[in-house]
């Protein structure tokens, strides 16, 4: 069991923002003591936690900051989420009351137990419940230093909190905080949805279109190494299809007709499915794909776009300007990936190039 004491009394002092000096009036004690307490030179008596505790509104073995190891916790939480995957609810709310009883503070059963409440109040349209979840995520967050899952931070349990707030109807509250925890713009999609949901379109359309550039740009990305890890581990055909695939997705993303910035992801794409085509020594396949990255390398070029325009779907109130590290031109990109190519058929790529380029000249 470790205490973190000295740590606790500078993260809430600060939470509640307060400085040494304000902390030290309130206290009836001196800077220095403070400054004491929070660099852990000295400990503060028992009447002092009592009274610190009280002043942020937090329990003594909160404020203490126990890092709790009880087996039987740790077993307890896993016990409540067992029984919520069966969703046997009953079961888990009388597990998890016992447990909140016990153990009021250990961080694994309080946001099990709130998991719990989130379920049980959603499929069972228990406000209630829904109310009590988000007090338990409220308070998991002072929790958090016990917490030793990575999956689980300050960003998941906020937006599950916003998510609760929607989910009770409380629709403003809940849009207020995504708001306030739209790290990254992480929360825009949820934003948007939600004011679309409230009918409020022409606020929800710029939160929609960042978080469709952002989740189309993530996709790609995602594409590119399910294409990687497939043509490593055995399954050349695997790879080739989940780039098909993609394509196909920025197709439907195309105005046709028009030059737009996934023309030049689509080069990119065409030039690894030529690279596979080489690796498997499927010459034609090879041409094929290259001849096609190299025409519309070549018409992307001729009438260059780098913001968001000519994208389906996508309204932007201000256009945004988009780079990438694959080359100046579409064209100028293709020929150094293809030249400086390391992979088993990246020669036989070399040559039908060249081949290609004789051809078009």
């Amino acid at each position: 069991m470790k205490i973190l004491l000295a740590e606790n009394i500078r993260f809430f002092r600060k939470a509640s923002g307060l400085t040494q000096e304000q902390l030290a009036e309130a206290m009836g004690v001196t800077v220095g003591a403070v400054s004491k307490w929070e660099s852990g030179a000295t400990t503060p008596d028992l009447s002092s936690i009592l009274e610190l505790a009280a002043l942020f509104a937090v329990s003594v073995d909160v404020l203490l900051g126990y890092q709790l190891q009880n087996t039987d916790a740790r077993q307890l939480a896993e016990k409540i989420h067992a029984l919520m995957l069966d969703k046997r609810y009953e079961e888990a709310l009388r597990e998890s009351k016992k447990a909140l009883s016990k153990y009021p503070n250990h961080f694994d059963i309080v946001y099990r137990s709130a998991d719990l409440y989130h379920a049980a109040g959603i499929e069972q349209r228990n406000h209630e419940l829904l109310h009590q979840a988000r007090g338990l995520l409220e308070h998991s967050l002072l929790l958090l230093d016990q917490n030793t899952n990575a999956q689980i931070d300050e960003a998941v349990i906020q937006i599950q909190i916003a998510k609760l707030y929607a989910a009770a109807g409380e629709t403003d509250r809940a849009l207020t905080h995504y708001k306030k925890h739209n790290w990254a713009g992480i929360n825009n999609g949820r934003i948007g949805t939600l004011l679309s949901s409230a009918g409020r379109y022409e606020e929800a359309r710029p939160y929609l279109s960042a978080s469709a550039l952002e989740q189309i740009t993530e996709l790609i990305q995602v594409t590119i190494g399910m294409s990687a890890c497939a043509a490593q581990t055995g399954s050349p055909s695997e790879a080739f299809e989940v780039l098909s695939w993609m394509r196909q997705v920025l197709d439907g993303l195309k105005i046709p007709g028009k030059v737009c910035y996934l023309d030049k992801a689509d080069v990119f794409l065409l030039h690894l499915q030529a690279q596979l085509c080489a690796d498997a020594g499927d010459l034609p396949a090879a041409k094929d794909c290259l001849q096609k990255a190299v025409r519309l390398a070549r018409r992307f070029d001729t009438a260059p776009v780098y913001t968001m325009k000519n994208i389906r779907f996508y309204h932007e109130k201000e256009p945004l300007l988009l780079s990438d590290s694959f080359g100046e031109t579409a064209m100028q990109g293709l020929e150094n990936s293809i030249l400086h190519g390391t992979a088993e058929g990246s020669q036989i790529l070399r040559e039908i190039w060249r081949e290609i380029i004789n051809e078009s000249e």
